[in-house]
């Protein structure tokens, strides 16, 4: 059976996180101080059960949902999750740590698209790419849980699966093949070996990007794709994220996919409700 790994938090630590987040003033002020849990003074005690029942799920899994976190607008509550568990997260312009993203039918970017995104791992022409993704919910998509869901996929149990069904040709693809992948970020592109030293970096739009500009890649490359992304179907199961649940993910180890998204507009084109989520990147494995 596939196995979703959850974490609840108890009110007590709701309380205490809430607290903490009402002394910094901000989601600004917590990015400013983001160096670990030696920033909630006393009350870190409070949280250490909540900080080991996360780290037990994650050495398991690779990823753990965390429920029971209160709606937040803009994921401070996630970031001190994040602070608590990671003892460093990447910081982007200007000291930015978490990213925002609202779904739109008015764009074909991957990050905000309602069409249905595949699996991959992020920012991943990087030259290290982040250990770990965390994605915190802000609005859910408006016909959750039919739209919006999430799913993981361990590399362990996706070659696994590649093996037992004879898919040498998309074992060689990850394991032996030099690709390039080529994202906005990366106008120059990646090139390199997808899988080794127990760390995996991916994307299939990135991969037909450089395919389209080089023409490099594999022959066979839509073949193993296709390929890949069945085993991780078949690896992962849908998970639904309400209003302040939190998603850690590694981004070595796992593979994630965003569903399909709707929308529901309040006065078109321009007014809607769409899901809305928080995304920030960890430099380390947890601490």
């Amino acid at each position: 059976m596939i196995h979703s790994p959850e974490v609840f938090i108890d009110p007590v630590e709701v309380d205490c996180l809430l607290g903490i987040r009402s002394e910094f003033g901000g989601l600004a002020a917590i990015e400013a101080a983001c160096v670990g849990r030696s920033q909630f003074g006393s009350r870190v005690d409070q949280l250490e059960l909540l900080r080991l029942r996360i780290l037990d799920a994650w050495a398991l899994n690779d990823h753990v949902v965390v429920r029971g976190l209160p709606r937040s607008d803009d994921g401070s509550t996630g970031l001190l999750v994040a602070m608590l568990v990671f003892a460093a997260l990447k910081p982007y312009r200007n000291g930015q740590i978490v990213k925002h993203f609202r779904m739109s039918p008015w764009t074909t970017a991957l990050s905000h698209t309602t069409a249905k995104g595949t699996f991959h791992t992020d920012i991943n022409t990087a030259s290290s790419p982040p250990a770990a993704t965390v994605m915190q919910c802000l609005d859910p998509d408006p016909d959750a849980p039919r739209y919006g869901q999430l799913r993981v996929a361990r590399i362990d149990s996706l070659l696994d699966v590649l093996e037992t069904g004879g898919r040498k040709d998309a074992l060689r693809f990850l394991r032996e093949d030099r690709v390039t992948m080529l994202n906005e970020t990366s106008p120059n592109g990646w090139s390199g070996t997808m899988f080794g030293d127990g760390m995996l970096r991916f994307h299939a739009e990135s991969l037909r990007a450089a395919q389209r500009r080089y023409g490099s890649n594999p022959p066979d490359m839509e073949s193993c794709l296709a390929a890949i992304e069945k085993a991780a179907l078949a690896v992962s199961k849908p998970i639904d994220l309400a209003s302040g649940e939190i998603l850690i993910v590694s981004n070595h180890r796992a593979l994630h996919q965003r569903g399909a998204c709707s929308v529901q507009f309040r006065e078109y084109p321009k007014v809607f409700d769409s899901r809305r989520v928080a995304v920030f990147h960890t430099l380390v494995e947890p601490a």
